[in-house]
Parts: structure tokens; sequence; C-alpha cells
């Protein structure tokens, strides 16, 4: 297995509104409209494909498997995904071969609860832009880098 590596973080709010894009390896796109749409087609990809696995899942899972979606991989990259009960999710994009990030995508959950949610000057459905947040994310990236 490949080291664990975080190529762009995505968080989603649950109108589809993209709180946070994060790239950790190749650039960042400069054209504000070329982002907007890897944003649009990144939550469509999220929400096509859970609407899909929910369609050919048995309905009898138990309470550690109501959400079947954690990743998907390609020839290029895999994506990890993880929601919460409020409907935030979660989208890591990793080389192939990495190991599960469901273990990583919780840690950035509790990193965004305490730098994010706690921040009395943030407003809950905007776009995150906090330097603590930012700061804790990449270290924490880092960490898993190895």
């Amino acid at each position: 297995m490949a080291p664990r590596k975080v190529d762009t973080l995505y968080i989603f709010a649950r109108d589809g509104s993209c709180l946070y894009l994060r790239k950790f390896a190749g650039e960042m796109k400069q054209d504000a409209k070329e982002v907007e749409i890897e944003k649009k087609n990144m939550f469509g990809l999220l929400f096509t494909l859970k609407t899909f696995v929910n369609s050919i899942t048995p309905r009898n899972l138990d309470e550690q498997e109501k959400e079947p979606i954690r990743y998907f991989q390609t020839a290029q990259y895999q994506l990890h995904y993880m929601e919460t009960a409020s409907g935030l999710r979660f989208a890591a994009s990793t080389p192939p071969n990495t190991r599960n990030m469901q273990v990583a995508l919780g840690r950035i959950y509790r990193l965004y609860v305490d730098y994010v949610l706690r921040n009395p000057s943030y407003r809950v459905g905007t776009v995150i832009n906090l330097a603590g947040f930012n700061q804790r994310v990449d270290a924490y990236v880092r960490e898993i880098a190895g």
C-alpha cells in the first residue's frame, strides 16, 4: 500500500455548496470559473454516486453500515468520502491504493468542529477561510503522509 497522502480536500455543506477546497499536491487552478466547475463536478459526482449506491444496496444495513460509500478508486486516484449526521460531506482525493482514510476524515471533522464551528467569527454555511483551521489541517496532512 502507498503511504497515506491527501492531494485535495473538499468539505461540502448539505446544500452542495463547497465550504472548503484545499490542494496539497499540484497547482491550484487560478481561473475562478474552473475552480467553481471543479467544485460542482465533485459534489455532483458524490451526490450521484451516493444516490446510485443507495438504490442498489439492500435496506437491511446495520448501524455501522448506514453509509455504504467510503471510497472508490480509478487508475489515477482514489476518492475517500465521509458524511456527517448534519449532512456535511468530507472528500479527500489521494493516490491510488491509499489505505482507507475514514479515520483521517474523522480527525479532519474534529478539527472542523474545534477550529471552525467553535470560532465565534465563523458563520455556519459560509466558506471556511480561517488560518487556525488551515494550519491544523496542513499539519495533519503532513503527519499522515509520513
